[in-house]
């Protein structure tokens, strides 16, 4: 009798979890495919809110949070006023330092963090250019430390040194190489079937249409 109750209680847990992934994994697409439609400050905060429910019922889980995290940023970069700039950037660092947590020496949440501070110089460039820019360089230089073929932190690498030499009327074309070899890694990375960061090929892009004129 006690045999057949653990098999009966072990059967239900089983699909209890199963249940739950596959609830999780739905939920998850629902979000990226929101997410890859957004363009603007609504469509951003309804995908990021989906991202911030899963993150609640899925505690241990570093990939809701990071999403929640660049829904935030995203927001923060067309935002409009130093204000609300700043709400949604704060927000999108709080989602990345408990990734950061639930996923230490992660090369993706690093570039992000870097990406987040981007988005703080953005929202005040002549205040926080001196203190931000070599915080930003010195986080995009860690995540490709961590792992030298992410194409994202490759990318905001060469946007920041892209602006950085026009801010300085310096050349160009080491940011540019950066941005083009990004390319290929963004391809090769791409996998269909994962949850996996695989945003930024546009970025590159752009920055690169800017380097042909």
């Amino acid at each position: 009798m006690k045999k057949l109750i653990l098999s009966l209680c072990l059967i239900i847990s089983t699909i209890t979890v199963q249940a739950q992934q596959e609830a999780y994994q739905k939920s998850m697409l629902k979000g990226l495919e929101m997410m890859g439609n957004a363009h603007d400050l609504n469509s951003l905060q309804e995908a990021t809110n989906l991202f911030e429910r899963i993150a609640l019922k899925m505690d241990k889980d570093w990939l809701a949070r990071y999403y929640a995290s660049l829904g935030y940023a995203r927001m923060s970069m067309i935002a409009e006023g130093i204000k609300s700039k700043d709400n949604y950037s704060d927000q999108a660092l709080e989602y990345a330092l408990i990734a950061k947590e639930l996923s230490p020496n992660n090369s993706e949440v690093i570039a992000l963090e870097g990406y987040i501070y981007m988005a703080q110089l953005v929202a005040d460039p002549n205040s926080r250019g001196q203190i931000l820019s070599a915080k930003i360089m010195q986080t995009y230089g860690e995540a490709l430390r961590l792992k030298p073929d992410n194409p994202r932190a490759m990318a905001l690498m060469a946007q920041m040194r892209y602006g950085t030499a026009q801010f300085f009327g310096s050349s160009t074309a080491e940011a540019c190489e950066m941005a083009q070899n990004s390319l290929p890694l963004f391809k090769e990375g791409s996998q269909a079937d994962s949850f996996e960061p695989s945003w930024g090929d546009e970025m590159a892009r752009g920055l690169l249409s800017q380097c042909t004129k």
